[in-house]
């Protein structure tokens, strides 16, 4: 995964030789990397007869980290034009790039772009759909956990739903940030950096216009806002969150701090347990089920099953 540290096998960076800084060196020749590697299973399924039933996404998980942090490293993106990255809730930490190919994409959407909302939590409810499964989880309706908060895209991506017809009209970013519609309110953030204040705080961390290397990582990580009092964004105008509208739009604002309390209460804050070791050890290195699984059996178990 293009995550940190940054690293890379020393033989793709000289290809970006003339990137000047390190860490944006070693972060592009990750990404290439990742691209290469993504093309060698490609490549396989088509060698095999199994690319024309194979549908395939690429969907990151957050915006490119911006951060100068000792104890993680340098992050090395860059998610300009749009504000901030990773671990805050601007735009640059959450809008990301996505997309889906293989043969069982119809011909009549390859090539479309969608700018419909999706989250990350759509593709379960989806993928789902698509193979004629019931997200409905007994064993965890039983045990009193709340449905799936996925929304089924299938139509949307796969069959005769239109470009704009999404489903999702909101999404929940955090309990600090929710959208809705064409509005984005965010009231603080750090709920990432202080794990005893699971509800965030008035301050949100990487809140400027720049890319993660250099004197602008270090800039990144000095750069909080205070949007405590709740900071207003039309995002389909100002994608890029320049000009804040709370002040003009207060009834909006107060409309999304209802919203976002009341979503805020399906929010589960319990401690999930501790770093299990066996996670990592069980397959060699690879992460893979560990809990309830039989002893580990011949030592190259785990390349056998890669």
């Amino acid at each position: 995964q293009i995550h940190t540290p940054l690293e890379v096998p020393p033989g793709w960076l000289p290809q970006f030789a003339f990137l000047k800084d390190k860490n944006r060196r070693n972060y592009a020749a990750m990404v290439h990397y990742m691209d290469w590697t993504l093309g060698k299973i490609v490549v396989k399924l088509k060698q095999r007869g199994m690319w024309d039933n194979t549908l395939m996404l690429v969907h990151s998980d957050n915006g490119g980290p911006i951060y100068n942090i000792p104890t993680i490293g340098v992050g090395g993106a860059n998610n300009l034009p749009l504000r901030g990255g990773k671990l805050a809730d601007w735009e640059g930490g959450i809008r990301v790039n996505a997309f889906m190919t293989g043969g069982a994409v119809p011909p009549s959407k390859r090539g479309t772009i969608l700018e419909d909302y999706i989250h990350e939590c759509d593709w379960y409810a989806t993928f789902a759909s698509i193979a004629g499964v019931d997200v409905f989880d007994n064993k965890a309706h039983d045990a009193g956990l709340p449905p799936v908060d996925g929304v089924d895209h299938s139509a949307l991506l796969l069959g005769a739903g239109t470009p704009g017809s999404g489903k999702r009209t909101e999404i929940h970013h955090s309990v600090r940030a929710l959208t809705v519609g064409r509005w984005k309110l965010i009231t603080g953030g750090m709920m990432d950096i202080f794990s005893n204040h699971s509800m965030g705080r008035a301050f949100i961390p990487y809140s400027g216009w720049r890319p993660g290397w250099g004197m602008d990582a270090v800039i990144n990580t000095l750069h909080y806002k205070n949007c405590g009092h709740g900071c207003l964004f039309d995002i389909k105008a100002d994608p890029n969150e320049h000009k804040e509208l709370s002040s003009t739009h207060p009834e909006i604002v107060q409309k999304l701090k209802a919203r976002l309390n009341e979503l805020n209460q399906g929010v589960i804050h319990k401690e999930v347990g501790h770093d299990d070791p066996d996670a990592c050890t069980r397959w060699n290195g690879f992460y893979g089920p560990w809990v309830d699984m039989p002893p580990k059996g011949q030592p190259n178990e785990a390349e056998i099953l890669v």
